[in-house]
């Protein structure tokens, strides 16, 4: 007899939410409380866990779908041994050497009985991973973005913005022709997200030793590529930086010109991946910074205005934070603001 597996509420109030991701493949032996598929809401998203240990058989619900009633059917598990010896392992782990290409036969187990835990998954992982110098540019250490989130409990909110004011504003600014460099969507979106980080406090949280203290400034770190490297130069008090003056340190950092102040701590990161038709990003927060905001594709959908449909410019904008440095209703607060900044873009000229 199988066993449905429900959709999850993440929160009293959710009555939908969206099945993001299946973490597993049908025929796929899950131990319980394995992470089976990944679902969002709207102030956040967790794993659903398999209810007792068997086969996935069905997938119900294909993943990206949308408005999925709490408590409805999403899969279905067919209870049972393993087919084959499997070795002893928690669900973090399995998770964690099935997504990094980890072979579990191969660790030593430091848990109960010989059971492979997270920690020993990572320790492997450190173990691989080649060590190498950071690379420098003229005179200045880069800083490359690393390829592993930390351990710490991490949630991710997701809005969407639309862009038409966005995109004739800028069309205005650059026609003027006063900026070295061209304003972009992602100057637009840097002064956005200081500006919002400088109005909400409780989100502009920085690191501070093994613990965290409000950060004194809102600075900006950009993911950018160079010389083969992801770097993440930072833009101090970026809130007080004109948009010609983001536009045209922008194309500084893109030209491998960094100054002695480009790679301060900071608190949050911001990566645009709309460029490369990426629909949506699902960041993950990695260290030293406490919040990371990735923006998808700019891409003209159908919405509903004033009770017609109509064609508009958006782009998905998701939030992911160390649920150590600050909660939800902080993130949302920095979100809200980031998107009224967004569509009414004469704000950021003020700012």
């Amino acid at each position: 007899m199988t066993i449905a597996i429900l959709m999850p509420s993440i929160e009293p109030s959710m009555r939908t939410g969206r099945l993001t991701r299946w973490l597993r493949r049908v025929g796929d032996f899950v131990e319980a409380g394995e992470p089976v598929a990944e679902i969002a809401g709207a102030h956040g998203t967790m794993d659903v866990e398999a209810p007792l240990a068997g086969v996935l058989t069905h997938m119900l619900v294909a993943a990206g779908a949308e408005a999925i009633a709490v408590n409805a059917e999403i899969g279905r598990i067919e209870p049972g041994p393993p087919p084959h010896a499997r070795i002893p392992a928690s669900p973090r782990a399995r998770r964690l050497a099935r997504e990094a290409g980890v072979d579990l036969s191969q660790l030593a187990g430091r848990g109960a009985n010989g059971r492979v835990v997270e920690a020993d998954v990572r320790a492997a992982l450190e173990r691989r991973a080649p060590q190498r110098q950071a690379p420098r540019a003229g005179g200045v250490a880069l800083r490359p973005l690393v390829e592993a989130a930390e351990g710490a409990l991490q949630v991710g909110l997701e809005v969407e913005c639309r862009l038409d004011a966005l995109e004739e504003f800028r069309a205005r600014l650059n026609a003027r022709g006063r900026s070295v460099a061209r304003v972009s969507l992602l100057d637009c979106a840097v002064k956005a997200l200081a500006l919002a980080l400088a109005r909400t406090p409780q989100a502009n949280v920085a690191r501070a030793g093994a613990g965290h203290e409000p950060a004194r400034r809102a600075d900006v770190a950009i993911a950018l590529g160079h010389g083969g490297e992801i770097v993440a130069p930072t833009l101090v008090s970026a809130d007080e930086m004109p948009l010609d003056g983001i536009a045209a340190a922008r194309a500084d950092f893109l030209a491998g010109r960094f100054g002695p102040d480009s790679f301060e701590k900071g608190a949050c990161l911001i990566a645009n991946l709309g460029a490369l038709g990426v629909r949506r990003v699902l960041p993950a927060v990695i260290p030293p910074w406490t919040s990371v905001l990735g923006l998808g594709a700019a891409e003209q959908r159908m919405i509903v205005e004033q009770g017609r449909p109509a064609v508009a410019t958006m782009m998905a904008a998701t939030l992911a934070i160390d649920r150590r440095a600050l909660d939800e209703p902080a993130a949302a607060a920095l979100l809200a603001a980031f998107k009224a900044l967004i569509e009414e873009p004469e704000r950021l000229a003020e700012g």
